[in-house]
């Protein structure tokens, strides 16, 4: 065997060896320039030219190294070439030829993926043979080979699968670049936290994804494009171009997480989904907790209900002599007295109560003031509230106004339904009829009214619902939630009628179009109607599509003339119910009356509350201890993260805490209150907003 055999051998060795990998590539170096970089890498002397054929420079070789003598294998190691197994075993000149190309060939780069003909079995020959015309003898001749190239390296189209691969290639890299790691993870994280719709479908090349860029990226320059084209047969490498590479390169642009998600949410949902949960993120309670932690607020967010040893003298307007001295800056330590109902006519009580606005009743009679009972009818139910307070009394500021008390509304809203329905865009005032759904979870529940009968064009003109926004009497559904992508657990809507609707029957009815979760159950309608709210609760899990008929309005001349009941679970609020230990239909004790924390002392932020705390209320529920509205501007940008915070650190029912009714100036409402003045009892209808 001679010396040029050995070294063809131990190169077609190498061949082989490198094409048992599932991908082999192409180093970027000419072939051509490779041939003469052989020819020209043999010490003088030593590549002696025949006259006819040789076995250093015939076409047979050449055709070997340039088809052949660029292809290599990426490895953990580096790139192999065909001219490794040579560099390091062949003897004599073809030792130092080897390792010259092995430098070129694996410090190249990679230009393309190996793909041939699908007719190329082999480059080069082992042997060939031909006859001597002077001594007419049979000559052997020793060459480059590759031996069968194997079939998967072998294509009908090679130069289609060249092309793809590059640009996947291409595609898999600026991925890697311009995707953010940070986005990536945010993604990851919205997955994790099921705050995704389909996310879990795509969790899987998520990870993947993110594996290989935790890889890419400290790599240098010319490791990361060897790793590019090492790696871009895994399915992660096109992700750039998926439906959720969309949404990380969204992210990775710095648009705003609600509005990413929304258009990816577009693509991959349906058109009545609607996402069940907050979108938070690691990074973002990270960035928030920062703003937390140097603003020394931490402490500030560890809310409970107040109690009456919270709050001085000088924050309230009204106090009952048996409250005062457990108040701050009072004096004594007497135990509350739990008021006892009064079974008085009530009908009596308010034909001769006196008119008044609250504004009046506060600065005229108030002062005057011994003690009082209010009247607790259904209709409040929905002004129920109680009064929170930090666990760590240090103030923080937490609030836009000057301490850090707060309060909650029943149903864990931070003002009435009526105001509830005018921040989402619904008419409230000057409205002849108004009828309003309040629900407090992600279910989409839906309004139906259905007017009284033949004066639709069609039958889909016979009643008021999200397929038909503007009824045939004139009344609109201004108000939609959780329809579409939006969606929160302060959901309302709202039918309004602006002139007299006609005369005749209008039936309410709630539908619940899309069940989602089974927390926090039930509904609260409200109608107003001539200034009289009167609130209608249903208290069960609505079932999908179930309908839920709450009552019959029978008008007449603008007004409701009767009404006719409907499902036996609505409740009405006129009928007497149990509600925070309270019983409707009673007088209640007043212990105090304050005005919400946000007027206390020289503060006057945002709409003022009139509260009047109760003998022996006590909420039933766990209740937010703050809310995204009362927080300082300072806090804005991190608001998401707050959300969850309020959620998540709801205050626990406790024996003694400040609960009451609550009065907006925003919404119009009335209550009877019975005043001693001394020896002399009094009666007022105090007229609110």
């Amino acid at each position: 065997m001679t010396l040029f055999s050995t070294f063809a051998r131990l190169v077609a060795d190498a061949f082989q060896d490198i094409t048992k990998n599932s991908q082999v590539f192409v180093a970027d170096i000419d072939g051509d320039d490779l041939w003469t970089m052989y020819l020209a890498s043999f010490p003088e002397g030593t590549n002696p030219i025949f006259k006819k054929r040789s076995e250093h420079d015939c076409s047979c070789c050449k055709q070997f190294v340039r088809r052949a003598g660029c292809v290599v294998a990426i490895s953990n190691a580096g790139v192999r070439t065909v001219w490794d197994h040579a560099a390091e075993r062949a003897e004599g000149p073809h030792a130092i030829v080897a390792a010259a190309l092995q430098q070129a060939v694996g410090s190249a780069g990679i230009r393309d993926i190996f793909r041939v003909g699908k007719s190329e079995v082999q480059f080069g020959a082992q042997q060939t043979r031909s006859l001597d015309e002077a001594s007419q003898k049979a000559l052997t001749w020793d060459h480059f080979y590759t031996g069968e190239i194997p079939r998967g390296f072998r294509s009908a189209l090679p130069d289609t699968d060249r092309g793809n691969y590059r640009t996947t290639v291409q595609v898999f890299e600026r991925g890697l670049v311009e995707l953010s790691s940070d986005a990536v993870g945010t993604v990851l994280s919205l997955i994790e936290g099921n705050s995704l719709y389909r996310g879990e479908e795509h969790k899987r090349a998520v990870v993947e994804f993110q594996k290989m860029q935790w890889d890419f990226l400290p790599k240098e320059k010319g490791e990361r494009s060897l790793f590019a084209w090492a790696n871009a047969g895994s399915p992660a490498a096109r992700f750039r171009n998926t439906v959720i590479g969309t949404l990380v390169q969204d992210l990775s642009e710095e648009q705003d997480i609600e509005r990413a998600v929304r258009s990816f949410e577009a693509k991959v949902a349906p058109q009545n989904y609607k996402r069940t949960t907050a979108l938070i993120t690691p990074g973002m309670v990270k960035k928030a907790m920062v703003t937390i932690e140097a603003l020394d607020l931490e402490q500030a967010l560890e809310r409970r209900f107040a109690v009456i040893g919270d709050v001085s003298v000088n924050d309230v307007k009204w106090v009952d002599g048996a409250a005062r001295p457990l108040m701050k800056g009072g004096i004594g330590d007497v135990l509350m007295q739990h008021a006892t109902a009064s079974t008085q006519n009530h009908a009596k009580d308010e034909e001769r109560a006196e008119d008044i606005s609250l504004e009046g009743f506060m600065t005229r009679v108030l002062p005057e003031v011994q003690a009082m009972e209010l009247f607790f009818t259904g209709k409040h139910l929905g002004n129920l509230m109680a009064l929170t307070a930090p666990v760590h009394p240090e103030p923080k500021q937490l609030f836009r106004w000057d301490n850090d008390f707060a309060w909650s509304y029943g149903g864990n809203v931070a003002d009435s339904i009526k105001e509830r329905v005018k921040k989402a865009g619904g008419k409230v005032d000057g409205a002849i009829l108004r009828i309003s759904l309040s629900w407090f979870n992600y279910d989409d529940l839906d309004l139906h009214i259905h007017e009284p009968p033949g004066r639709g064009v069609r039958s889909l003109h016979d009643h008021i619902f999200f397929g038909n926004k503007r009824g045939a009497t004139g009344g609109t559904l201004d108000v939609d939630m959780n329809a579409g992508v939006g969606q929160t657990r302060e959901p309302v809507e709202n039918v309004v009628w602006a002139a007299n609707p006609p005369d005749g029957p209008y039936r309410i009815v709630v539908n619940n179009y899309a069940h989602r979760e089974s927390s926090n159950p039930g509904f609260v309608i409200e109608v107003e109607s001539g200034g009289k709210l009167t609130h209608y609760s249903y208290n069960k899990q609505v079932r999908g599509q179930q309908d839920i008929a709450i009552a019959t309005l029978h008008m007449k001349d603008g007004a409701i003339e009767r009404v006719e009941p409907g499902a036996p679970g609505v409740t009405a609020a006129n009928i007497s119910q149990e509600k925070w230990g309270l019983t409707t239909e009673r007088y209640v004790k007043v212990s105090t009356v304050m005005l919400s924390p946000n007027y206390w002392g020289s503060d006057a932020v945002g709409n003022k509350h009139t509260f009047f705390v109760l003998d022996g209320a006590k909420s039933d529920e766990d209740m937010r201890g703050f809310y995204n509205e009362f927080l300082h501007p300072r806090l804005e940008e991190h608001r998401k993260v707050f959300e969850v915070i309020g959620d998540k650190t709801k205050c626990r029912p406790t024996d003694g805490h400040l609960a009451g009714l609550g009065f907006s100036s925003t919404k119009k409402d009335t209550f009877i209150v019975r005043a001693q003045q001394g020896k002399k009892q009094r009666i007022f209808n105090v007229h609110v907003g």
